[in-house]
């Protein structure tokens, strides 16, 4: 991307800072936690604790936050705030044992059925559940099976007989969150994140 606009960074980050908060969604892809996502990045891009810090307060509303009517989607749901918990573990941007932190969280997803899904996108259908199933395959901490037989079984033919992939990369996955949607405005937690991360 070139050069880094270090100003341009720090006013995405003062502007999070202040409003990240307030906002209501909790998802990944428009809301609390993609800011949670960025500022965990820039902490590591700038070394300062005073980001990491935040970013795990962050974290901590987002998971405080959560309940069981929350809708499964990865935009603004459990698939996304789940599969954004794997992606900082297995990113070292924190400790932890996903099979425990998202044990009830596997299970609320289990309770949907992928043979009858018929909104297949990433944002809030099938493909966005399959990624989140394929990062928490992938957990480099293993110390039991997340997902019953029965139900990967079942994902695993949906996704095939609908032409979509079941194995995407964390890595991908992350590209596909900073370029989803739209980059509302100049000081956007995407918009930072495009500048440090890709």
């Amino acid at each position: 991307m070139g050069k880094v606009d270090e100003a341009l960074l720090k006013r995405i980050a003062d502007h999070q800072m202040l409003h990240g908060s307030f906002r209501r969604d909790l998802g990944v892809l428009n809301g609390k936690m993609g800011i949670v996502l960025f500022f965990f990045h820039y902490a590591r891009y700038t070394g300062r604790v005073l980001y990491e810090d935040f970013a795990g307060e962050m974290l901590e509303e987002v998971i405080q936050e959560l309940h069981s009517d929350l809708p499964i989607r990865f935009s603004d749901g459990l698939c996304g705030i789940g599969w954004g918990v794997e992606y900082l573990i297995q990113n070292a941007f924190i400790a932890g044992d996903s099979d425990e932190i998202l044990e009830d969280l596997d299970q609320k997803i289990m309770e949907w059925d992928p043979r009858r899904a018929t909104d297949l996108s990433f944002e809030s259908g099938l493909e966005g559940v399959a990624c989140y199933v394929s990062s928490r395959l992938k957990s480099t901490v293993r110390n039991r099976m997340p997902f019953d037989q029965v139900y990967l079984s079942e994902l695993e033919m949906a996704v095939q007989q609908k032409g979509l992939r079941m194995r995407l990369e964390l890595d991908d996955v992350f590209v596909r969150v900073i370029d989803t949607g739209n980059i509302e405005e100049e000081v956007s937690w995407k918009y930072g994140l495009k500048m440090i991360a890709l």
